[in-house]
């Protein structure tokens, strides 16, 4: 889906991506990470969060929670950090960075509390009064008070992504929350909700309903008496909503795929101040059936609502760099799905080419948004030294360099 936005936007990396794998340095089913992209889109995007008195957290997932990508764009000593759940905190914890905002969109289990709790992170989110009696169970024992986020909830109004809708009812939270404000070893602090941004409508990012509802729920807390420091904000954030996350009254905002220029206004729009910044690579495995079967395991699609009804979805193929940038050939899906959809174990992914167009050991670049968290797929973190690419690191799902493509 991004294909056309890397080749025009960011070349280099396409080229880069393109060149270590012909020459083996990177393997198959690997996403390729461009460190200066990365960089240089985090600090855009900082110094419009700086300009409009916005705090940052990180997200990381998308990425593999990668060491180098945390510390290309988290600020020193810092906790500009966010875990979507318990796996996030421990692939941050391991590589010594800071938790800040943990339990994003997942919830922290009870045999995990103790673990991460000793962290002192500075904000999780509950998304209920019994999951805050666990939280001040836990603080209690370790001597300390925990800042928690109250996820909340209004479903007349808010989007909910499938399978993660939670969170206090508004007409219930002032009840939720005196009932929390009675639990020692917890500290409400504010609130969050997910996703805030819609791109829905061309050529301006938009707030969606749960945005109204956690401005709402600030205020229910606030009449309450509680001090809100934060209201938390996150979803399709990049450089270009700031301005509105600001106005909506957001303290706290979380980056992900604008640091990777992939949210869907970087498949819109060629001049933002981010670029695209990762791409997969995989090679052609064996043909059958008139199909070429490519090595699988990074194949993640999540870009259906996007895309016209007749959008096919392409990849560079070529057994020389050359080849690669001028040759395109359709993908046709990945493990059971068809005509560009996921289903079953992607051992491979299917192109519409055959022996001739795509020959055994071809290399094949993709571009669509990532989400290496939920994959099986290497993650090779490139940067340019002296004008020529150069592999930092391969690493795993869990921020974890590989040590046998050291």
């Amino acid at each position: 889906m991004f294909l056309d936005a890397l080749m025009s936007r960011n070349p280099r990396l396409m080229s880069a991506a393109a060149e270590l794998a012909l020459s083996g340095e990177i393997p198959a089913n690997t996403v390729v990470l461009d460190l200066d992209a990365i960089r240089s889109n985090g600090q855009a995007i900082r110094a419009a969060a700086e300009k409009h008195g916005l705090s940052l957290y990180w997200m990381l997932k998308q990425v593999g929670r990668n060491p180098l990508v945390a510390k290309a764009l988290v600020a020193p000593g810092s906790a500009e950090t966010v875990s979507v759940d318990v796996a996030c905190a421990d692939a941050l914890l391991h590589n010594d960075f800071r938790l800040g905002h943990v339990g994003n969109l997942v919830q922290i289990a009870r045999a995990d509390l103790p673990r991460l709790m000793r962290t002192r992170p500075e904000a999780m989110s509950v998304f209920s009064a019994d999951k805050a009696r666990q939280v001040g169970e836990v603080a209690r024992r370790l001597g300390v008070v925990q800042p928690v986020l109250l996820r909340v909830a209004d479903t007349a109004t808010d989007t909910y992504l499938p399978g993660m809708e939670a969170g206090f009812l508004l007409d219930e939270l002032a009840s939720a929350a005196k009932t929390i404000q009675t639990i020692d070893g917890v500290q409400i602090i504010g609130v969050t909700t997910f996703p805030t941004v819609s791109y829905a409508t061309p050529g301006q990012p938009t707030p969606t309903g749960n945005f109204t509802t956690i401005q709402r729920a600030a205020a229910i807390l606030e009449g309450l008496g509680i001090e809100v420091t934060q209201v938390n904000a996150p979803g399709n954030t990049s450089s270009i909503t700031v301005p509105m996350q600001a106005a909506g009254g957001a303290t706290h905002i979380e980056p992900g795929h604008g640091f990777l220029g992939t949210t869907p206004y970087h498949l819109q729009y060629d001049d933002l101040p981010e670029i695209p910044a990762a791409c997969y690579v995989t090679e052609v495995a064996h043909h059958f059936g008139g199909r070429a079967y490519v090595y699988g395991g990074g194949f993640f699609v999540d870009d259906p609502a996007w895309l016209q009804p007749d959008f096919g979805r392409k990849a560079l193929v070529g057994s020389t760099l050359d080849e690669i940038l001028e040759h395109r050939e359709t993908y046709l899906g990945a493990g059971a799905g068809t005509s560009g959809s996921f289903g079953g174990i992607d051992y491979y992914g299917f192109l519409d080419a055959d022996e001739q167009t795509a020959p055994v050991g071809a290399t094949v670049v993709f571009g669509f948004r990532v989400q290496t968290f939920v994959t099986r797929a290497n993650i090779a973190v490139i940067d340019h030294e002296n004008g020529s690419p150069r592999v930092l690191g391969i690493f795993d799902q869990l921020g974890r360099r590989l040590p046998w493509y050291a």
